[in-house]
């Protein structure tokens, strides 16, 4: 009676945590409205990127631009928008770490922004 008892405990646990896995996996992508192009003929092109570091394995870094929710980045995603030129707002937080960069966004180019767990953020423009 005890091993069977045991038992649909681990099934149970196993399913639960499946669930939360599955879940979290599912609520990467947008979380708000961008900030409005105003010339999009000046405008950037940014891609926001995660790479796959084990860090912060099940939480999302939550993107937020010039102080509006933007996106819910996991493992391994990225996302593309564009930005018109000038200062632009990045916050980021992933667990308890809340950071911060202001990036100068030049017209008509292209940004690579990489986010890291530990409040690492790298911006190349290509």
């Amino acid at each position: 009676m005890r091993l069977s008892r045991t038992k649909s405990h681990f099934h149970f646990a196993a399913a639960v945590l499946a669930s939360v896995l599955l879940g979290g996996c599912a609520s990467g992508g947008p979380i708000g409205p961008l900030p409005v192009v105003r010339d999009p003929l000046e405008a950037s092109n940014v891609t926001v990127y995660r790479g796959g570091d084990w860090v912060g394995l099940f939480s999302p870094i939550r993107l937020r631009i010039n102080g509006q929710p933007a996106f819910n980045i996991h493992r391994n995603q990225q996302y593309s928008f564009q930005l018109d030129p000038g200062l632009q707002l990045f916050e980021f937080s992933i667990g308890l770490n809340e950071c911060r960069r202001v990036l100068y966004i030049e017209p008509r180019h292209s940004y690579r922004v990489r986010f890291v767990p530990n409040c690492v953020m790298e911006a190349q423009m290509y």
